[in-house]
């Protein structure tokens, strides 16, 4: 008995057979359900082979695999397995490198399911930029109204054109908060006063005397009824003569 032929493919190990056997040559195959240790052992190994079983027979067999018609041997078709994504030829009738069967939906079924995770991760990827242009635009916008609340400017003017600024108006962002006066434009901002949120005065400090504390202090404020015709009404005031 002599190993005649060794396939990837039983069909075509069987389809060779089946050709001997018509001209009365004797065969048998080995490893015909072997393909199920794939992966457990190496691939080569577990191959579909035929076998002559009279030696004598050999050459005869030689001679009809030379001449045999070319439509016995299996289309090259490539397909992919559904277990581990590995590209095999057709030859191969089940994956050697994770043992599933080949099926005829099982390439499809694979690409399926790849075509589906990677929908899912782009999907998941414009969420997270969706998100993160959301976070961005509202920190702006959280900083932009604190500045406003917060940020202390100044803006000078010099009434009397001598080259020495007069008013100062202080603004919190774009809210008025209060300015200082040099009303006898000696160089010294004697007067300031405060202003709500509403830019109303509701208090005014004078020093007099130059030593940094005020030495009149008025304290305003609105009325209820005075509100609608723009009465300001002074609360008290404090003098340190």
């Amino acid at each position: 008995m002599k190993q005649f032929f060794v396939s990837q493919s039983l069909v075509e190990v069987e389809s060779l057979k089946e050709l001997l056997e018509k001209s009365g040559i004797l065969c048998t195959i080995k490893n015909q359900q072997a393909s199920t240790l794939a992966g457990a052992v190496p691939f080569a190994e577990v191959f579909p082979e035929l076998w002559v079983l009279r030696d004598e027979d050999y050459d005869q067999a030689k001679m009809l695999l030379e001449d045999r018609p070319k439509d016995l041997e299996p289309a090259q078709r490539p397909w992919t397995c559904a277990g581990c994504g590995e590209s095999h030829t057709d030859e191969f009738t089940a994956c050697w490198k994770c043992g599933w069967k080949k099926d005829s939906n099982s390439g499809a079924a694979h690409k399926s399911d790849h075509e589906t995770e990677e929908t899912l991760h782009k999907r998941s990827s414009n969420f997270e930029l969706l998100v993160g242009i959301l976070l961005g635009m509202g920190l702006i916008a959280v900083t932009y109204v604190l500045w406003n609340y917060f940020s202390l400017t100044g803006t000078p003017y010099d009434r009397n054109a001598d080259g020495k600024d007069d008013v100062v108006y202080e603004y919190n962002g774009h809210v008025p908060r209060g300015v200082k006066s040099d009303n006898n434009f000696d160089g010294f901002f004697e007067t300031s006063s405060i202003y709500n949120r509403n830019g109303d005065v509701i208090r005014t400090e004078i020093d007099r005397n130059r030593d940094g504390k005020p030495d009149v202090i008025e304290y305003n404020t609105f009325y209820p009824l005075g509100l609608a015709f723009g009465l300001l009404g002074r609360h008290g005031a404090e003098t340190d003569l």
